[in-house]
């Protein structure tokens, strides 16, 4: 009866140490977060997508720091950083004029002029890849715009890719890249801020948070009659700064 007990004892242990490793694969796949293999040639869409991801998070990363321009013109230095006028009056007294009027189209096409030789690179890669696989490999010429909407930023790709090997041809025309952040809702709320720091010489910080709840806005005002404004998203922490200049007070006032 002793050995029998201690069989089953043992089998017990067995089947729940069996459960536990179970239980630890199924947990850490069902954790694991959803990721694109950039080292899968073979699946040109998947391949760009992620690519073209990394050189707009990079492009919006720089912008968004700077006024919504890669190389400012027109700009401050503030913290190590030239922060563009959104709004700009050099005179004292006077209100400012608004810079970038159509600042979301603006965005896009720095976002445009930044990912579109890095594009270009990845569709280089993927075919130099795709040839070290005993692939023939041909492209056409490519057309590249980026379009901001509510918080996504969507990128569209035309381009005749054609990948063959032995009697297996696959021809791509279109590659599309969506990414979610913020950046279109914060331009506009900037361009906001631009019209009426041109029309008052002011905006109402307070009054839009409480409106506004999910954004978080600062406005610091440097020694030398320049605001700095700095957007933030509450959920995301993403950012967007911008400078003004208008109705400028001169030192001592």
């Amino acid at each position: 009866m002793i050995r029998k007990n201690n069989r089953a004892q043992v089998t017990i242990f067995i089947i729940l140490a069996l459960i536990i490793i179970v239980g630890m694969i199924l947990l850490f796949l069902l954790i694991r977060r959803p990721s694109f293999e950039v080292e899968d040639v073979e699946n040109p869409q998947a391949y760009i997508e992620s690519c073209t991801r990394d050189a707009v998070e990079e492009a919006i990363e720089i912008l968004s720091e700077q006024g919504g321009d890669i190389e400012p013109e027109g700009s401050v230095m503030y913290e190590g950083r030239e922060i563009t006028y959104l709004c700009y009056n050099a005179n004292y007294y006077v209100p400012c004029v608004n810079q970038r009027p159509m600042l979301v189209e603006h965005i896009e096409g720095e976002i445009d002029n930044h990912i579109i030789p890095r594009v270009e690179n990845c569709f280089n890669g993927l075919k130099t890849e795709l040839e070290g696989k005993n692939y023939d490999v041909s492209m056409g010429e490519m057309q590249l715009t980026t379009q901001l909407h509510t918080r996504q930023v969507v990128v569209n790709i035309n381009r005749d890719f054609k990948m063959s090997k032995r009697d297996e041809t696959r021809e791509f025309k279109n590659f599309k890249m969506s990414l979610v952040h913020p950046v279109y809702d914060l331009a506009k709320i900037a361009m906001e801020i631009a019209n009426q720091e041109a029309h008052y010489c002011n905006f109402d910080i307070l009054g839009f948070m409480i409106i506004y709840p999910e954004y978080d806005a600062d406005k610091f005002r440097t020694g030398d009659a320049d605001i700095i404004y700095t957007l933030r998203e509450t959920a995301t922490n993403q950012k967007f700064k911008f400078a003004i200049r208008s109705c400028a007070m001169p030192a001592g006032l």
